[in-house]
């Protein structure tokens, strides 16, 4: 379980690193080539090489360099020459060194690979070395740098320098037996001019990077987070200005607003009293079309003796002949509702008197309704359309003329 593990971590890690150095590519194609940083070694650095047995010491003035001293490795032994380089660093500064080979003994060859190549560019070039050069991964020093993608074509085009490890390797002794760590091997052509440089010195060899730079890129990172948040954060503090410069008005609006809502309330209480007449009446029957309409829906065996109009209700008392229909003809009024007796019917015990005026089988009852609410709306357009509907009056004659 614990090897599994280990590798799906090692794929993951694989994964991103891959995904990385893509988008680091995307990133850096975007950027104009006169932007671009530059890969060359510090101006400050002291440059040491090879000539006729000796090893000379340089340092860089302007795109020139300038002898500082020699160390003749053919006369004394190992501590007379250090002593002697010692010397040297002394006078130039104690300054960080490097190795500088003359053009003559490094290959330089622009090579093609696919676009794929570029993930893993120094494994490829490392099984590519013995096809291209004199040389194999075993018996050189190299390095490459990229000169253009043909994303067209897919191809990739870069500039492959190679050097026998046995010229550097000799430097590297004698600096290492000196106690000096070399920095980087670069050409003599390319150091002297302005662009970049090929660092041939293995990356297994190469001095570790201080903190120095991570501070310096963690530093980056945080005035790029700080302008970002301060970029996010300016239009909403302008806005905030602008709502607090805006709150006097609101508030002044917001009472002009409050003292048009209460007097536009007001306004309705007012109109509602003044209407509540009028709309009363209109929403209300009149007594007369009331009596008009119990009248036509009551019977000819049925007579009242009382009839109370209270409200919206109205009841009846009186004697028919025909209760079993008095509750459906009601109903179908059109100015009364819930028709329902109030109290149980009764037959009617006439006298000898009233022997000849009733008849027999007839009933007491009591009976009401509700008076049915008129829309004042529709009252009015009735009344409207009647108004217009009535024909003009005719004129009279007039008098003939003499």
């Amino acid at each position: 379980m614990t090897s599994s593990r280990r590798r799906q971590r090692k794929s993951r890690s694989a994964v991103l690193v891959r995904f990385l150095r893509w988008w680091g590519r995307e990133l850096a194609a975007m950027v104009p080539p006169a932007l671009r940083p530059k890969n060359r070694p510090s101006p400050s650095m002291l440059w040491a090489g090879m000539e006729q047995g000796a090893l000379v010491l340089w340092r860089l003035a302007g795109q020139k360099r300038s002898e500082i001293g020699r160390v003749n490795l053919a006369a004394g032994d190992a501590a007379a020459h250090k002593i002697a380089f010692d010397a040297l660093l002394n006078k130039a500064g104690a300054r960080s060194v490097g190795i500088c080979l003359p053009a003559a003994q490094v290959l330089r060859k622009q090579v093609v690979l696919p676009l794929a190549a570029a993930e893993n560019l120094t494994q490829v070039l490392g099984f590519e070395l013995g096809r291209q050069t004199p040389y194999t991964a075993d018996q050189a020093y190299y390095d490459q740098r990229v000169l253009r993608e043909d994303r067209s074509g897919n191809r990739l085009h870069v500039l492959l320098g190679v050097a026998p490890k046995t010229v550097i390797d000799e430097i590297l002794a004698c600096l290492t037996a000196w106690g000096v760590t070399a920095q980087a091997v670069v050409v003599s052509d390319e150091l002297e001019s302005t662009g970049s440089c090929l660092n041939l010195l293995p990356a297994r060899l190469r001095p570790k990077p201080g903190h120095a730079g991570y501070w310096l890129y963690g530093a980056m990172a945080g005035v790029t987070l700080l302008l970002f948040a301060v970029l996010l954060a300016a239009p909403l503090w302008k806005k905030r200005e602008v709502v607090i410069a805006l709150q006097p008005l609101l508030a002044q609006a917001q009472q002009q607003a409050d003292a048009v809502d209460a007097l536009k309330r007001e306004q309705e209480r007012l109109l509602a009293e003044y209407n509540f007449p009028t709309e009363h009446k209109l929403a209300t029957p009149a007594k007369v079309a009331l009596l008009e309409e119990v009248t036509r829906i009551l019977p000819d065996n049925t007579w009242l003796q009382q009839l109370e109009i209270r409200g919206a209700d109205i009841s009846m008392q009186g004697n028919t002949g025909s209760s079993a229909s008095l509750i459906g003809l009601f109903e179908k009024s059109t100015l009364l509702e819930n028709a329902h007796f109030k109290s149980p019917l009764v037959k009617v015990q006439a006298g000898r008197a009233q022997a000849d005026q009733a008849q027999a089988g007839e009933e007491r009852f009591q009976l009401a309704a509700g008076i049915k609410a008129i829309d004042p709306a529709g009252a009015l357009a009735t009344l409207r359309g009647l108004h217009e509907n009535k024909p003009p009056a005719k004129a009279g004659k007039q008098p003939a003329k003499p």
